[in-house]
């Protein structure tokens, strides 16, 4: 058996199945694997491309909701490792309509504050917003 750390592409090609050969072989890939390693900036790049698509009407074809629902399937496989607390960060962003990045962000950037009171600094009218709705703290610059 190998471990795979697991690249963006092969994710989406599992999640989406729009290439059926593609998605075939990473499935088949993935499940001889003894262990799959995915970094957090892997699903902040999953939901990012994710959320770029669009239908022919120019909507997003995958909602906040969606996206989630589709990591969490992902990751509910026992040879799965992630830093749980970032992706659980991501994930809760994008429960509350955010992006799953700017929850890793403020999550990882709190933790790196040693304790000190910080902020989630951002032009991002909607990620600022969101995070301030779930009681985190976060600003636009003025």
């Amino acid at each position: 058996m190998t471990a795979f750390v697991v690249d963006t592409n092969v994710i989406v090609r599992v999640m989406l199945n729009d290439d059926k050969l593609q998605a075939r072989i990473a499935c088949d890939a993935l499940a001889s694997a003894s262990m799959v390693i995915v970094p957090t900036h892997v699903f902040c790049e999953v939901a990012w491309v994710m959320q770029s698509i669009k239908t022919d009407a120019g909507e997003r074809r995958y909602s906040h909701d969606s996206i989630a629902a589709g990591i969490r399937r992902f990751i509910e496989f026992d040879h799965v490792v992630i830093a749980e607390d970032e992706v659980e960060a991501g994930l809760q962003m994008l429960d509350a309509g955010g992006d799953f990045a700017d929850g890793v962000i403020e999550y990882t950037g709190r933790g790196l504050a040693r304790g000190a009171a910080a902020a989630f600094l951002s032009f991002d009218k909607n990620a600022v917003s969101t995070l301030a709705k779930r009681g985190l703290s976060a600003l636009l610059p003025q």
